[in-house]
C-alpha cells in the first residue's frame, strides 16, 4: 500500500498517465497514404475523468513514469486514513458505524450490506486475495493479470453494499474490453479501435491493413466491430447514468466506479436498478407517500426499535384503517426494495444459467388460431414485410407440443416459435424448477434475515413479501431475460446466415460474351421475356401467354424460337417466381417435342426475389423510362445470369429472399449488416471507374451516393478518368475517402482508348504502393506495361521466392513484410482477372424437368444448392420445387449457395409438395454445360 503523503501527491499532480487507449497505432512510419489518426479519445478520456482519473491497465509507458491519485476533499476522521484502502476495515468502531451521508436508498443498500454473512465475507475474501487494493493501481506499478499479490488485510463489503465482484473490477477501456469479449490479441484490439475511430472501411482494413488486424477475415471483422458500436454505446450509457446520479446528489466515488466497471448492458442495468426512481402511482410509491418506508426498512433490516402495527393503524386515513392494509404497504415497498436489489438480480442471472429451465410450447384453440388468421390479413405488410395471411398453423405442427432446454434450443426453431406465437398459433411458457426457486429464496433470506432483530411480525412480513415478489416480480423478470436473450442470439443467427447467403449470391461467376433471354413468369398477364446483349444491352422485349385463361402454346412457341432465332441467342434465364414450374415444364416439353434444339438451347433458373421491386423502382424508371414495368423485371432476371453482382446491388438486399426468417428480424440491424455485405463484395470485385453505374460505385468502400453522383458527373463533364489519382480532382473526394477506395476502382485500357497512363492502375496495388511495386518491377527488369503477362507474372513470382530480396525491400520502404507479400500477390494475377472467377461459382444449366410425382425414395438426382440455412440446405434438383438436406443427412459437410451436389431421395411427401434430399457427394466440377461441344 502507498504511504506517498498527500502533499506529496499533490505536488505531482501536473504529471499525467496515458493510458492503453491513447497509445498510436503501431503503424508503418512512411505511410503517406495513413489517415490521419484521432487527435484524442474522448470517449476513453471520459472514462479516465469519472472515474477519477484513475488508469486502466498497465503499460511499459505508465509503469516509467507512476503518477499520484488526485486530490479529493474529506471530512471528518476520513483525513486521519486518507492513504488507507477502501476495501480494508476501519479499525475505529465510531468510523465503522459512522451513517453514510448518502440519500436513503444508499443507506438501504448500507444495510443490506451489513446484513452479510462475517464467514462468508472472509471466505470471499480469502478466494480473491490476488487482487490488490482497488484505489491504489494508479500510484503503483500494476502487476500484469497474470501476476498474483497479496492484499494488505482484510476485505470488507464497500458501502453499495455490492459483494467483492464488483470491488475487484476496474474501469476498462475500449480496446480491453473489446480484446477480452472477441478473444483477440491486445494489440490488435488496440490497432481496430484506432483504425475503426479514423473511420477505416472493413473492406480496405482486410486487403490492405491485415497485418495491424492479425490477418482477421471480414466476416469475423464484421462482428467485431459490432461488438466495438456497442461497447462505445455502453460507455455512452453509463455515463449518462453517472450524470444523472450526480445531479440527484445520489453519487459517491464508489457508485461512479462500479458503473463505470460494468461489461454489459445488462450489468449496467443491475448496478442502476437501486437508484432508478420508481414509476409513479406504483403500490410502493402509494405506500411510501403513506410514510411507511421507514417501518418497512426497519423490517426489512431488523434495526431497532421494532415495529409494532397497532401504533401505524390510522382510522381516519383510509388506507391505513387497518393492521391488514398496514402490512400490505409494507410488503409493497420490501418487494419493491428486493426486485431492485444488485445482488439478488446477479444471483437470478447466475441461476438461470446453472438450473434447467424448459420452455414449452401448446397449440392454441383453434377458434384463436383461424380468428389470428382473418384478422391479421388486413395488417400483413405491416412490420414483417408478409402477408400472414398466407401462413397455416400446419407449417408449425412440429412445435404444437414441443418442449426443449433454452440451453440446447436451435434458434431457427426459436425464429419459428416466436412467429407462430406472434400469429397465435402456439402458446408458449418457460417452466422453472422447484430446485430454482428454493435456491434464489434462500439467497434473499440469507441477504436479509441472519442479522438485525428477529421477532415473529418480521419473519412473517418477509415471507409473505418474498413468496409475493417470487410470484410478480423475479419469475416474470427471469422469463423476460430468458425470452430476450433467446431472441437475440435467434436474430444474430438469422442475420449471418442472411448475410452469409447473400454474399455467396453476389459473387455467382458472371456469363460473360453471351446473349440472354429473360423470362419473367406468370399466369394472367403472361410471361414476359426481354433479349440482351453480351453488354448487358436491351435488344427486344414482348409477352406471350403459354398458360392461364389467354393461353396460346402455339403462338407462345412461335414467338419464343423468332426471338431466339433472331437475335443468335442460346440461352434462356426463366425466373423462379409465379409460374415459374408450370413454364419450366413447358420448356421441357419443347425440348422433348425437338422444338427447342437441346444440343445448344440451355435455360437456368434465376433468382427473381426482388426483380417486382426493382421494375418499380427510381433506378429502373431511369434505365428504361419507356418501358413497361413488366417487361423490365424480364430484364433484370436476364441481367442477373450476365452480371449478378451489378444487378442484384440495384435492389435491397433484404428483398433477395436468401435468409431465414428475415422478415421477423429489425429492418434497421438487417438493413446495416447486409449493405456491409453488399460494400465488401463490390469492393473486392472491383468496377471500373469510367463505366460503372451509381448502383455498383455507391457500394465502393468509403464512397456514399452523393460522393459517386459526384464522380459521374465529372466524368461526364471531363470526359473519362486517365488515372486514379483523377479522383482527386472530383469534389467532395478528399484525402481519406480516396484512400478508402482507390484500390477498389480501376481504369480499364478498353475505357481510356487502349492504353493506360498508369498500368497499375489496373491491378489490385493501391496506389500508396506504387513506389514499391515500380521498385520491384525495375529490380526484376520488367516493364510496367507487361503487367499482366504471362512472362512478367512468371518473373514476380521468382523474385517472391527470394527471401533476401523480401527483406531488403521491406527495409528500404519501412514497410511491413506482409504488405509486401501482397503486393506481390496483386502483380502476379492476370489483368483483368475477375475475383469471382475464384470462387468458382457459375450458374446451373438444364435441358429438362422430372416432376415430384415421378420421384421414389432412393432416386439419385444432381442439383444446386439455392438457400442455406441453420438447419439444413435447399436444392434445385430439376422438379416441381426445391429438396431440403436436413443438417441429419449432410454427412458434415458444409454447403454454400451454388455447390453442385449428388444427392438421393429419402423423402416425398406429395400432399404437402415436400422433398427430403440425403447428401451424397459433392461434384468438383461445378458445371459441365459450359463444355458442352455441339456436334457437327
Amino acid at each position: 500500500m502507498s504511504t506517498r503523503p498527500r502533499r506529496a501527491a499533490a505536488a505531482k499532480a501536473a504529471v499525467v498517465v496515458v493510458s492503453d487507449s491513447d497509445e498510436e497505432v503501431n503503424l508503418s512510419e512512411n505511410d503517406d497514404y495513413r489517415p490521419p489518426e484521432a487527435k484524442n479519445s474522448r470517449i476513453d478520456r471520459a472514462a479516465d475523468a469519472q472515474a477519477g482519473g484513475r488508469q486502466r491497465w498497465p503499460t511499459s509507458r505508465s509503469a516509467a513514469s507512476e503518477a499520484p491519485a488526485p486530490k479529493r476533499k474529506r471530512a471528518g476522521k476520513e483525513k486521519e486514513n486518507e492513504n488507507a484502502c477502501p476495501n480494508e476495515v476501519n479499525a475505529d468502531p465510531d468510523v465503522q458505524n459512522k451513517p453514510s451521508t448518502s440519500t436513503k436508498r444508499n443507506a438501504r443498500t448500507q444495510k443490506s450490506s451489513q446484513a452479510s454473512d462475517p464467514k462468508k465475507k472472509r471466505a470471499a475474501k480469502d478466494k480473491d486475495d490476488e487482487y490488490a487494493c482497488s484505489n491504489e493501481y494508479n500510484n503503483e506499478d500494476v502487476v500484469p493479470l497474470s501476476a498474483k499479490t497479496q492484499p494488505e488485510g482484510p476485505v470488507s463489503s464497500s458501502t453499495t453494499g455490492r459483494s467483492s465482484f464488483w470491488e475487484r473490477r476496474k474501469v476498462w477501456s475500449i480496446h480491453e474490453l473489446l480484446a477480452e469479449t472477441e478473444n483477440i490479441q491486445p494489440q490488435a484490439a488496440r490497432n481496430i479501435v484506432q483504425l475503426f475511430e479514423n473511420e477505416n472501411t472493413i473492406p480496405f482494413i482486410c486487403r490492405y491493413r491485415r497485418d495491424l488486424v492479425d490477418h482477421i477475415a471480414p466476416d469475423r471483422l464484421r462482428d467485431i466491430r459490432n461488438t466495438y458500436t456497442e461497447i462505445v454505446d455502453l460507455r455512452k450509457k453509463a455515463e449518462h447514468i453517472v450524470g444523472q446520479l450526480d445531479r440527484e446528489n445520489v453519487l459517491n466515488r464508489e457508485i461512479r466506479e462500479e458503473l463505470m466497471c460494468a461489461k454489459t448492458n445488462e450489468e449496467l442495468e443491475f448496478l442502476y436498478a437501486p437508484y432508478k426512481p420508481a414509476s409513479k402511482g406504483t403500490l410502493a410509491e402509494r405506500a411510501k407517500a403513506l410514510g411507511l418506508e421507514e417501518h418497512a426498512d426497519r423490517l426489512l433490516y431488523g434495526s431497532a426499535p421494532k415495529v409494532n402495527l397497532s401504533e401505524i393503524v390510522d382510522p381516519k386515513n383510509e388506507a391505513l384503517a387497518t393492521e391488514a392494509l398496514v402490512m400490505t404497504g409494507i410488503c409493497n415497498i420490501i418487494i419493491h426494495n428486493i426486485s431492485k436489489n444488485t445482488n439478488v438480480l446477479e444471483e437470478i442471472r447466475r441461476l438461470q444459467n446453472v438450473h434447467r429451465v424448459i420452455l414449452k410450447c401448446s397449440k392454441t384453440k383453434e377458434s384463436s388460431s383461424s380468428k389470428s388468421t382473418s384478422s391479421k390479413a388486413s395488417s400483413s405488410k405491416g412490420s414483417s414485410g408478409i402477408a400472414d395471411k398466407k401462413l397455416d398453423s400446419s407449417k408449425f405442427e412440429n412445435y404444437f407440443n414441443f418442449q426443449c432446454d433454452v440451453q440446447t434450443i436451435k434458434p431457427y426453431q426459436m425464429l419459428a416459435i416466436n412467429r407462430a406465437e406472434k400469429n397465435k398459433f402456439l402458446s408458449v411458457k418457460l417452466d422453472t424448477n422447484d430446485y430454482l426457486k428454493r435456491d434464489l429464496m434462500r439467497f434473499i433470506t440469507d441477504q436479509y434475515m441472519n442479522e438485525g432483530l428477529q421477532y415473529p411480525l418480521r419473519r412473517e412480513v418477509f415471507s409473505k413479501s418474498l413468496e409475493e415478489c417470487y410470484s410478480k416480480k423475479l419469475q416474470p423478470l427471469m422469463c423476460r431475460q430468458i425470452r430476450t436473450s433467446l431472441k437475440e442470439k435467434a436474430q444474430k443467427a438469422a442475420i449471418d446466415v442472411f448475410a452469409k447467403n447473400l454474399k455467396q449470391l453476389l459473387l455467382m461467376s458472371p456469363l460473360k460474351g453471351e446473349r440472354i433471354l429473360g423470362i419473367d413468369p406468370g399466369y394472367t398477364n403472361g410471361c414476359k421475356i426481354a433479349v440482351i446483349s453480351e453488354t448487358a444491352d436491351v435488344l427486344d422485349t414482348g409477352v406471350i401467354y403459354p398458360h392461364g385463361v389467354r393461353s396460346n402454346k402455339k403462338a407462345a412457341e412461335e414467338k419464343l424460337i423468332k426471338l431466339l432465332s433472331d437475335h443468335n441467342c442460346k440461352i434462356i434465364a426463366l425466373g423462379n417466381g409465379t409460374a415459374c414450374r408450370s413454364t419450366e415444364h413447358w420448356l421441357s416439353d419443347m425440348f422433348t417435342a425437338g422444338i427447342l434444339d437441346a444440343k445448344c438451347i440451355r435455360y437456368s433458373i434465376v433468382n427473381e426475389n426482388g426483380a417486382s421491386v426493382y421494375s418499380c423502382s427510381d433506378v429502373a424508371v431511369k434505365e428504361f423510362p419507356k418501358m413497361d414495368t413488366n417487361e423490365r423485371s424480364a430484364v433484370s432476371i436476364a441481367r442477373r445470369l450476365n452480371d449478378p453482382l451489378s444487378e442484384y446491388v440495384k435492389i435491397e438486399p433484404r428483398h433477395l429472399g436468401v435468409g431465414m426468417y428475415q422478415h421477423d428480424i429489425s429492418e434497421k440491424i438487417l438493413t446495416e449488416s447486409l449493405n456491409d455485405i453488399v460494400s465488401e463484395c463490390v469492393s473486392f470485385v472491383g468496377v471500373d471507374l469510367n463505366t460503372a453505374s451509381l448502383s455498383v460505385l455507391k457500394h465502393i468502400a468509403g464512397l456514399t451516393e452523393k460522393k459517386a453522383e459526384k464522380i459521374i458527373e465529372y466524368r461526364t463533364q471531363n470526359g473519362p478518368f486517365k488515372s486514379r489519382k483523377d479522383l482527386l480532382s472530383v469534389r467532395t473526394i478528399g484525402e481519406k475517402t480516396f484512400v478508402q477506395c482507390a484500390g477498389f476502382v480501376r481504369i480499364e485500357p478498353l475505357s481510356v482508348g487502349g492504353r493506360l497512363k498508369n498500368p497499375l492502375d489496373c491491378t489490385w496495388v493501391h496506389p500508396e504502393s506504387y513506389e514499391v511495386a515500380e521498385s520491384i518491377v525495375s529490380e526484376c527488369e520488367l516493364k510496367l506495361s507487361d503487367v499482366g503477362k504471362a512472362g512478367f507474372i512468371a518473373t514476380i513470382k521468382q523474385f517472391a521466392e527470394s527471401e533476401a530480396k523480401l527483406d531488403r525491400i521491406a527495409k528500404q520502404h519501412k514497410l511491413p513484410m506482409e504488405r509486401l507479400e501482397f503486393l506481390l500477390v496483386a502483380l502476379q494475377r492476370e489483368l483483368l482477372q475477375d475475383y469471382r472467377a475464384d470462387l468458382d461459382k457459375r450458374p446451373l444449366f438444364k435441358q429438362g424437368l422430372t416432376r415430384l410425382d415421378d420421384l421414389s425414395i432412393g432416386d439419385v438426382l444432381t442439383g444446386a444448392v439455392t438457400n442455406v440455412t441453420q438447419f439444413g440446405a435447399f436444392v434445385d434438383v430439376g422438379v416441381d420445387r426445391d429438396g431440403l438436406i436436413h443438417n441429419s443427412n449432410m454427412k458434415n459437410s458444409q454447403l454454400s449457395i451454388g455447390d453442385r451436389i449428388v444427392s438421393s431421395v429419402v423423402k416425398v411427401d406429395l400432399q404437402r409438395r415436400q422433398l427430403g434430399l440425403r447428401l451424397e457427394n459433392m461434384l468438383m466440377e461445378t458445371d459441365t454445360s459450359f463444355t458442352f461441344k455441339t456436334e457437327d
